[in-house]
């Protein structure tokens, strides 16, 4: 049988393609600074291609304009050093996670697809390509926000290029390694846990509680001798009233009634074990010791979902885990030099601010980056000024000036000039 129709995938494939945005901006996070970087600085190649700056930032910055639909004030001027340092760490960090979710897949899969003869984009995909972006750009005081911002439309191309990319490969490994019904129904017996409502109950108890934590044996031979008593035959209420320790005791041991949850796990399951007039054994919890009297119990039967109502959601799981999966082996493969710091552990960009202080060769216990003294400041803002202003102002103000300034000045005028008088006019 056809498992997913053509139609519904083609559904499933634009819920997709909106998932794989909103992921992307949730994994992205946010670059509260607003850098002025070079297009020419490469921070990595992947099988030769480099991985620049200034397309990783213009890409961030159109993601968290996706997320925000603003961007938002520069909150760094009132920064302490401290603080400042700690930023520009978590930046760096959210700029490391976008590059080995966005950046580095879609370069490893231009790279697959060259070797595999695959034509990309193809014609199709580029024109899906222009589409997004000339609707990105369509509206004029979106395209003057994004642009005050250093949104170019190559930003935006080039995150819908990977969306692209990741739907051909998508149907590429899909193809060879389609999801069948078999493999939905194994997921379904493996997992069932998932798709049962457990039953439901309320019980109304008694207990007689020996109070203590410690779980001595002489609290064991007090407890052992009332249940001795009860096996005697002496009333459970008054033995409740001389001896538990529970404030129930005035009520003779009196719980009232409680539902699942409400009592400590070996009090609930002993006592779901008993019949209404029923005593248990001794019970040990962390209160100390008990004896329960079941007066009454409720119970409702679990019901779980049929897989006809969960397969679909099985298959885009489980379509989704194999392509991640064969993403991962392309990943791994490609060829990758590093111009900037790496975790010397992994041989990759630092992921999180634990792997950020590895890769500097600051110890675990080291709680703080240098927060007291000088040495933040002469670690990071020395070197931020002087590295940063030599590597990144001069190129920026040659390159950037020179690359986009002209250019931008003749296509925005041209493109957007007359449209913004009319819509003025408007």
């Amino acid at each position: 049988m056809v498992y997913v129709s053509k139609k519904k995938k083609k559904e499933i494939r634009k819920r997709r393609l909106l998932g794989l945005a909103i992921a992307a901006v949730v994994i992205v996070g946010i670059f509260a600074l607003n850098w002025q970087v070079s297009l020419g600085v490469t921070l990595l190649t992947v099988n030769g291609a480099p991985v620049r700056s200034g397309m990783v930032d213009g890409v961030s910055s159109y993601l968290q304009y996706m997320q925000m639909g603003s961007f938002p004030e520069d909150s760094t001027a009132d920064m302490t050093p401290e603080e400042r340092a700690e930023e520009l760490d978590w930046q760096l960090v959210q700029r490391n996670n976008l590059i080995d979710m966005l950046f580095i897949p879609l370069e490893a899969l231009k790279s697959h697809f060259k070797e595999e003869g695959v034509v990309f984009p193809s014609a199709e995909n580029s024109a899906a390509i222009k589409e997004a972006v000339d609707a990105t750009f369509a509206n004029p005081p979106t395209s003057r926000l994004l642009s005050q911002h250093n949104v170019r439309k190559a930003h935006v191309e080039y995150y819908f290029e990977y969306l692209e990319a990741m739907d051909v490969f998508r149907d590429e490994v899909l193809e060879a390694d389609p999801v069948t019904e078999e493999d939905v129904q194994e997921y379904y017996d493996e997992n069932i846990f998932m798709y049962e409502t457990p039953g439901d109950f309320t019980m109304q108890a008694s207990h007689i509680l020996i109070s203590d934590e410690e779980h001595t044996a002489e609290k064991r031979e007090e407890i052992e001798a009332i249940y001795e008593m009860i096996q005697d035959g002496e009333d459970f209420a008054d033995l409740a009233r001389e001896y538990s320790d529970c404030p129930s005791a005035s009520e003779g041991g009196d719980l009232g009634e409680f539902g699942r949850g409400q009592m400590v796990a070996p009090f609930e399951e002993a006592a779901l074990a008993l019949e209404p007039g029923e005593i248990s054994g001794i019970v040990e919890t962390e209160f100390g010791y008990h004896i329960i009297q079941l007066t009454d119990k409720n119970e409702t039967e679990g019901s779980s979902t049929p897989i006809e109502d969960v397969e679909e959601s099985i298959d885009s799981m489980l379509s989704s885990q194999r392509v991640q999966e064969s993403l991962d082996e392309l990943k791994e493969a490609a060829d990758i030099v590093y111009h900037v710091l790496v975790n010397p552990t992994t041989g990759k960009l630092p992921m999180s601010i634990d792997e950020l202080n590895e890769a500097r060769g600051i110890e675990p216990e080291d709680d703080e980056l240098d927060m007291e003294g000088d040495d933040l400041d002469d670690e990071w803002d020395d070197e931020w000024d002087d590295e940063w202003d030599d590597e990144w102002d001069d190129e920026w103000d040659d390159e950037w000036d020179d690359e986009w300034d002209d250019e931008w000045d003749d296509e925005w005028d041209d493109e957007w000039d007359d449209e913004f008088d009319d819509h003025e006019d408007e």
